[in-house]
């Protein structure tokens, strides 16, 4: 298989006023340039990249906010040179680095396809077998002949995206602005991206989606402080990613002691104490916590009350990696055993049976609260991974879809007995 896209050493350096360089005036009357150099400081924003990308690929790149992403892309999509290293790009690029790049604001939206189908060299013929497609996709028909600065931002990256991914580009550069459009248009969006590979085109996808990396990504590359930290499997580069922003968490034990997590506002008069973790199985917990697809465990929280009165409640609540809430669970769902009326100074404890967590990163926050009050809340007091294998017992995982897998009873009756 051939490459399409290689990069060798990349970096790109800026410089910018240190933080307590004097006020710009005051800066302009320093004559030489050695005086102006030593206020500025040299920032990295990518050091040292090298990867390859084969024809047809879908190559994800992920990282947190300032890791060197986009000007990668800018790198690659020469709207930017680097200041160390090479990239070349074998093919027609088109580019979707943020809303309206490539459009002229004053030219109507016809023209700007046309432009930006005269960037990548494309002959007008092309163009004008691909229009209709892009004016159905885009959904802006009515509003061809309008300049492009009267679009809303997400009627501009509707038509973005339906010009590059139905001109006949070898490389889509693809970055997070699909964050821009509504869920609708996100979903058209990625259908088109898996288009576009089945068809042999090579695409390079940025983004904060995990869920959408791994399921249309071939390989994905990890990028942390301007340098690269892995390349591989979708799978096993985003667990990887996801695990090291857990700080401290990451090394978590079997029981966390609480006391010393950061906190959001709180009412007081009571306090978590200790969030502890147990496999039922008897195995050791590794960290961060693990479990097997299928495989029931405990959550234990201790926690303690200044003046314990009826209303008191526990609750544990589980988050993915996308910060949707999965599910939740609070003491009063059940009568209290140890109490008719009201919680008393000690732990709680729950066992997480039904609905089974499909493979990912979980997050676990931990509530104390009164009524509407809460009294005590850590966010993120865990994190909890369940593993691709099944336990034993469970289904295969393949068999099961959602975001959460439950198993259900079935009876099944011979023909005549229903």
């Amino acid at each position: 298989m051939t490459t399409a896209v290689s990069a060798r050493g990349l970096g790109k350096s800026y410089w910018i006023p240190r933080p307590d360089a004097p006020r710009w005036s005051e800066y302009l009357k320093s004559p030489g340039d050695a005086s102006r150099r030593a206020r500025r400081m040299e920032v990295k924003a990518l050091e040292e990249i090298s990867f390859t990308v084969d024809h047809g690929e879908v190559f994800g790149i992920i990282g947190r906010n300032g890791a060197g992403k986009s000007t990668l892309l800018k790198i690659l999509s020469r709207i930017t040179s680097p200041s160390a290293g090479r990239a070349e790009m074998r093919g027609r690029v088109a580019s979707l680095l943020e809303v309206g790049t490539g459009f002229h604001p004053d030219l109507t939206g016809r023209e700007n396809v046309y432009l930006n189908g005269m960037l990548i060299g494309m002959p007008s013929r092309e163009v004008d077998r691909a229009f209709d497609a892009i004016c159905e996709f885009a959904g802006v028909g009515a509003y061809l002949n309008v300049p492009i600065k009267r679009y809303s931002s997400g009627m501009q990256l509707r038509l973005a995206f339906a010009v590059a991914a139905h001109l006949a580009a070898d490389i889509m550069i693809i970055d997070e602005v699909l964050a821009v459009g509504d869920a609708e248009f996100q979903r058209k969006c990625l259908g088109a991206m898996r288009d576009v590979s089945s068809k042999g085109r090579t695409t390079l996808f940025v983004s904060h989606n995990m869920s959408a990396v791994e399921s249309l990504c071939t390989r994905v590359m990890w990028l942390d402080r301007g340098q690269v930290r892995a390349i591989g499997a979708p799978e096993h580069v985003i667990q990887e990613y996801l695990a090291s922003g857990l700080g401290d968490r990451g090394l978590q034990q079997e029981r966390i002691e609480l006391g010393s997590l950061p906190r959001g506002w709180t009412l007081g008069g009571g306090k978590l104490s200790h969030l502890a973790f147990e496999r039922e199985s008897g195995a050791q917990a590794r960290a961060p916590w693990r479990v097997a697809f299928g495989e029931p465990f405990s959550l234990t929280v201790g926690y303690t009350l200044e003046r314990p009165t009826a209303g008191h409640v526990l609750g544990i609540s589980i988050r993915n990696d996308r910060g949707e809430d999965i599910l939740t669970s609070h003491s009063a769902d059940v009568p209290l055993q140890s109490s008719p009326d009201h919680l008393t100074n000690g732990t709680g404890r729950v066992t997480l049976r039904q609905p089974w967590l499909r493979p990912g990163t979980y997050y676990v926050e931990v509530l104390l609260y009164s009524g509407i009050q809460t009294i005590d809340y850590v966010g993120d007091a865990a994190t909890l991974i369940v593993e691709e294998q099944s336990a034993k017992g469970a289904p295969p995982v393949a068999l099961k879809k959602g975001m959460v897998a439950p198993v259900w009873p079935w009876t099944i009756l011979p023909a005549g007995n229903h």
